[in-house]
Order: structure tokens, then sequence, then C-alpha cells
């Protein structure tokens, strides 16, 4: 039975081992518990956070991290991160997710839900699957110093 619970400060060194464990085994990371810790604390305890981790019965499956904006028109959700756990991808567990935060933020009055996305088939095809578009009017910068 899948089961939702909001991430907290007792339940994030679940998160963290498994974070670690799937970006440095399939993802070709590296990070430490500490840096793992770092970025979902900040993500976790930002004003209008909505995080969840996703059971299977006992068994942690996957989270999301995302939080809520407000603009001028519109209040909208920031999908920061969505993790379906390796040995649990393929399986329905990411759609269910994407649905569970998808009423939720229907039920706080969002009208519209952002998040960036790996640019591959796979990503593409799951985010379009739940009808999210690519985004015409936004162009992904960045800059990096090393």
């Amino acid at each position: 039975m899948i089961k939702y619970h909001r991430m907290n400060n007792t339940n994030i060194f679940d998160v963290v081992n498994e974070y670690v464990n799937y970006y440095n085994n399939y993802e070709n990371g590296c990070w430490t518990k500490e840096k793992a810790y770092k970025r979902i604390h900040q993500i976790m305890n930002m004003d209008d956070s909505l995080c969840y981790l996703q059971y299977d019965d006992d068994k942690l499956v996957g989270f999301v991290m995302s939080y809520y904006k407000e603009f001028d028109d519109l209040k909208a959700l920031y999908i920061e991160e969505i993790v379906v756990f390796k040995e649990y991808q393929n399986k329905g567990y990411g759609k269910q997710m994407m649905n569970h935060i998808e009423k939720e933020a229907i039920n706080s009055g969002v009208e519209h839900i952002e998040l960036l996305s790996v640019n591959d088939e796979h990503h593409k095809h799951f985010y379009e699957s739940l009808d999210y578009y690519s985004a015409a009017n936004l162009l992904l910068m960045g800059k990096h110093f090393k």
C-alpha cells in the first residue's frame, strides 16, 4: 500500500542515505552524506516547502521536494526534485507520486507547476505522459567556475 509522509527532521536521514546511494551508484555522483543532508534540509525548511517521502508498505521507494512560489497573477509549485529509487523505477511509483503532489498543490490553490528535467527521451516521455510540456518561453542559463 502506497503511503506519503511529509519530510521532517526525523525521517530526513532515511532520505539522505538513499539519496547518496542512488546518485553515487546510478548517476555518477560524488555525494557525501553531509552534502546530501545540507541540500535536502535546505529545501525541506524553505518557506512554503512541500516535501514527501513515498513508501510502499514500510519500504521507502522515493521522494519529492518542492515549494510554492507566489507571482503577481498566480500561485505555482516548483518541483525541485523527484526521485524514485532505481529498483522501483518503471513500476508506476513516479506517476503516483506526481499525482499525489499535484492534488496537494491544487488543493492549496496552485494554478501552475514548474520543474526542470534531464533532457533525455526517458524523462521527456515520463513528463509528457502526465501532460507536462516544454516551456517555449524559458531558457535555462548557467555559468560554471571550474
